[in-house]
């Protein structure tokens, strides 16, 4: 009896010891894709805002593939992928037509790399890219940024601040600025995730004059590990440095700028 029970001992030690290395070599959670995955998110942008509404809608999709465990490039379409904030409508595919907000029915595409830096409760990343952000004007701008996620429990702070440099027609719209969009969120469930998101952005010259603070909600909910849907409203011009001009002149911020986006996301 003695020899079996040490066996059975000695078994469960081993299973035990090897369960926990696996553990603590696993990769702790990142910013970047795992090596190998392909991630396809596809984003509906909706102009909610007054007298525009669905004036314009677009469709935006954004492919990202993890090139390494650190390292992951994507193709980006979307308002949010570009910038951070989610109230800006028009990127990818603008589905309405000139005559009801549309610019044309293509008219940006950008490329991006991002590289993981820290991992875990605090992580970071690094990035980089160049987007053409409109390609009817030729209006062109190289992209420096990060990413910055700090979790404890059920609550998440993200920061995503970067710079768009003007890479074209410097003397004629093509202006450098500054996007610095902050979120909070709270895990309710292990599907569903709700949040509030606020940021400043702005042109880096005359900044004072014409920053803007957007605020808005949103939730994503987790279908199964690989796969996310989700939804915002966002007030994309709330706040800003500009003062509205009497009536009847349109405002320049408050809440009659405002924008609705859907999206669902899949890792292959």
């Amino acid at each position: 009896m003695r020899r079996p029970l040490t066996t059975t001992l000695l078994i469960a030690t081993t299973t035990t010891l090897l369960a926990t290395a696996a553990w603590a070599d696993a990769p702790k959670p990142g910013l970047t894709l795992p090596k190998g995955k392909l991630s396809v998110a596809v984003n509906l942008e909706i102009e909610m805002s007054a007298d525009r509404v669905a004036k314009p809608i677009s469709l935006s999709p954004d492919v990202s593939y993890g090139v390494t465990p650190d390292l992951t490039v994507a193709l980006v379409h979307s308002r949010v992928g570009l910038t951070g904030f989610r109230a800006a409508v028009g990127g990818g595919l603008c589905l309405t037509g000139e005559d009801n907000g549309c610019v044309a029915v293509y008219n940006n595409v950008g490329a991006e790399g991002w590289y993981n830096v820290a991992r875990g409760p605090l992580a970071a990343a690094v990035g980089a890219g160049f987007h053409a952000t409109n390609l009817d004007a030729g209006f062109y701008h190289a992209k420096v940024g990060a990413r910055v996620r700090y979790t404890a429990g059920q609550l998440g702070v993200h920061f995503s601040p970067s710079v768009l440099i003007a890479a074209a027609k410097r003397d004629e719209g093509g202006v450098d600025s500054i996007w610095l969009p902050v979120q909070g969120t709270y895990k309710a469930t292990p599907e569903l995730t709700v949040g509030v998101g606020t940021g400043i952005k702005g042109p880096l010259d005359g900044f004072g004059d014409a920053w803007q603070v957007p605020v808005g909600v949103m939730g994503t909910y987790a279908i199964d590990p690989a796969t996310t849907v989700g939804a915002s409203w966002v007030f994309g011009q709330l706040l800003g440095g500009a003062t509205n001009p009497p009536d009847p002149a349109p405002p320049v911020k408050g809440v009659d700028y405002r924008g609705l986006q859907i999206w669902g996301a899949r890792t292959f």
